[in-house]
């Protein structure tokens, strides 16, 4: 079973006429006893497209894009920087 806040994709042409076709990025914002999922569907613009409830085998998980795999994790992080307490260098 997936966890809520997952992000999928959908896997299933039935729901074309509710805005959203295959392929398609949404996030599950509830999961079901019976093993179905409530997953919203967003415009870039945050706007909700669709909020529908789908069963496991219309949905597959789908991971974030890593943009760059040449960038090891952490790399290019700065430290932050470090404050003075109170009478520090003085």
């Amino acid at each position: 079973m997936l966890a809520n806040y997952s992000r999928i994709r959908l896997m299933s042409h039935r729901y074309q006429d509710e805005g959203v076709s295959i392929g398609t990025i949404g996030y599950i914002i509830e999961t079901y006893d019976d093993g179905a999922y409530e997953v919203e569907f967003s415009a870039s613009n945050g706007i909700t497209i669709a909020q529908l409830v789908l069963e496991e085998h219309e949905i597959q998980l789908a991971e974030l894009p890593i943009h760059n795999k040449n960038i090891s994790a952490g790399a290019g992080l700065q430290p932050a920087p470090q404050r003075l307490s109170a009478g520090a260098g003085l």
